[in-house]
């Protein structure tokens, strides 16, 4: 599959995450719902380009939706689905080792999951990733 097969599923998850996010508070199950059609899209951007971290991070994000919508109903399976989060988070991490914000989802969905280690290990390394940036940025803004 093209990069712009992968783009153009990229976008219609993003889309239907976005009428999700417009309902959530009137309509949470139609939300959940748009969420799922969501991730089923990140997953086939995934699939046809699991090299691209932009769709390995949308699935995960799309499976973070799913453990909030788990939580929020108080289901067994909500620990177990932030652990399925935060591992696709990492797979997506693996793809761009310096991106912060991974790193931050990362510990997020360990924290929910309960996983204090883990989630300290990620908020770690996302803060040494921020500040890496900061100096980079900092670096950058002096040499102009």
């Amino acid at each position: 599959m093209t990069s712009d097969s992968t783009a153009a599923l990229l976008q219609s998850g993003n889309a239907l995450v976005a009428q999700a996010q417009a309902v959530a508070t009137q309509d949470f199950a139609s939300a959940r719902s748009l969420w799922r059609q969501a991730g089923a899209f990140f997953q086939r951007a995934h699939e046809a380009d699991p090299t691209q971290h932009a769709a390995a991070f949308r699935l995960g994000q799309a499976w973070v939706a799913e453990a909030h919508a788990l939580q929020k109903e108080e289901s067994e399976d909500a620990t177990a689905m932030w652990r399925q989060a935060a591992l696709q988070c990492e797979v997506a991490f693996a793809l761009d080792p310096h991106h912060a914000v991974t790193a931050m989802h990362i510990a997020s969905c360990y924290a929910w999951a309960q996983d204090a280690d883990a989630k300290l290990a990620w908020a770690q390394i996302a803060q040494h990733l921020q500040q890496e940036h900061a100096a980079n940025m900092a670096a950058d803004q002096a040499a102009r």
